[in-house]
């Protein structure tokens, strides 16, 4: 079943993509991006370009942390910095480059890809187990994940980026959780926590799953504040580092996002932020009603609170800003459309859908644009 399930459909898809990159050689590339010289010869971190296609644009921030650790370069609220990113994605990168023969930033590169890819199979597989598990249907978990590599960000699960990483934990997190193994819910839920901004909101599904299963609840809510110890474990680093206990939020402002209430986030997000398109939107209001529908059935009930539970960041930064990448990790929205997809109309309209706005956004990509 993992071959057929998602072995096969990840090679077809990452091949797809390889081809996608093969075209976007034909079109010039970006003005705008921040590393010209990797603009002028084709490729930024190896010169096998259908593997450097996988890394752009915060993928430099993450290696920056692995081959030099984080360092504040001015101002943390105007001065970007790799002080805004978070840690463990770059530190099982280090740990996998030590056992690499390559050294330097492109055997980081190759270390980053080997941890996102495997970390993409796990998560997958353990995606379409619970995705069975809810919905008793093996149709409907193999839809799930293929959804989720047909997503238009679909592609960052093999890029050199937290994503797949953040995937692997928050479905193993819930499925610990529902499975009636607290301890291993939260410990993974701690590791969530210092992947990438939003993973502590692991702890709400949690705390829900504590509260709504029968037998004892102490131990699961104490387990299921663990996620918030990983938060406050990477607070104190930064403070250690910087001497801001606040420098986690002083550092996404150089990022164009500050803490605002949810309705100046939904009604005027552009005041924060000048670079949002359709895409940001859609994928906001795609994740909020996967999580409204998600809530109606009691067996994919805490599937829905985590899904809207992770909207909480973005309600809170003021801006819809690579919403697109952060929904393509958010698994109940395809858990929602694999259930969905029963109706052949609906999976076809996924499938076209998705596969045309990842081929668009791979290719400019892959050409040096910021697309999310």
């Amino acid at each position: 079943m993992f071959l057929r399930a998602i072995l096969w459909p990840f090679l077809w898809t990452r091949l797809l993509l390889v081809g996608v990159a093969w075209f976007g050689d034909q079109m010039s590339p970006s003005g705008s991006y921040p590393v010209p010289a990797a603009v002028a010869r084709g490729w930024e971190f190896v010169p096998w370009r259908w593997l450097d296609v996988f890394g752009r644009w915060d993928t430099s921030w993450y290696l920056d942390i692995v081959t030099h650790g984080y360092s504040v370069r001015g101002p943390l609220s105007t001065v970007q910095s790799n002080v805004a990113f978070f840690p463990l994605y770059p530190w099982t990168t280090r740990l996998v480059a030590a056992l690499l023969p390559g050294r330097g930033e492109g055997g980081a590169f190759l270390a980053a890809l080997l941890v996102s890819n495997a970390a993409a199979l796990a998560g997958l597989w353990l995606l379409w187990r619970i995705a069975r598990e809810v919905s008793g249907d093996e149709g409907a978990a193999s839809r799930t994940v293929l959804y989720t590599l047909l997503f238009p960000f679909g592609f960052i699960l093999s890029s050199a980026y937290p994503e797949a990483l953040f995937l692997l934990l928050s479905v193993g997190s819930l499925s610990a959780a529902l499975g009636g193994r607290p301890w291993l819910a939260g410990m993974l839920g701690l590791l969530l926590a210092l992947t990438r901004p939003g993973g502590v909101m692991i702890a709400v599904p949690l705390a829900w799953i504590a509260l709504t299963r029968g037998g004892p609840r102490l131990r699961p809510l104490v387990a299921s504040a663990l996620p918030g110890a990983g938060l406050a474990v990477h607070v104190a680093m930064l403070r250690w580092l910087t001497g801001d206990g606040l420098a986690l939020f002083r550092a996404q402002e150089a990022w164009g996002r500050r803490m605002a209430l949810p309705w100046e986030t939904l009604l005027s997000p552009r005041e924060f932020h000048p670079r949002l398109g359709p895409l940001e939107v859609v994928s906001f209001l795609l994740v909020a009603g996967a999580g409204a529908w998600l809530l109606r059935r009691r067996e994919t009930r805490a599937l829905g609170v985590w899904a809207l539970a992770s909207l909480v960041p973005a309600l809170l930064s003021g801006t819809y800003l690579s919403m697109v990448r952060f929904a393509s990790v958010a698994f109940p929205v395809f858990l929602a459309l694999g259930l969905l997809g029963r109706r052949a109309w609906v999976d076809r309209v996924v499938v076209v859908s998705f596969s045309f706005a990842q081929a668009i956004l791979f290719f400019f990509w892959t050409r040096f644009f910021w697309v999310g």
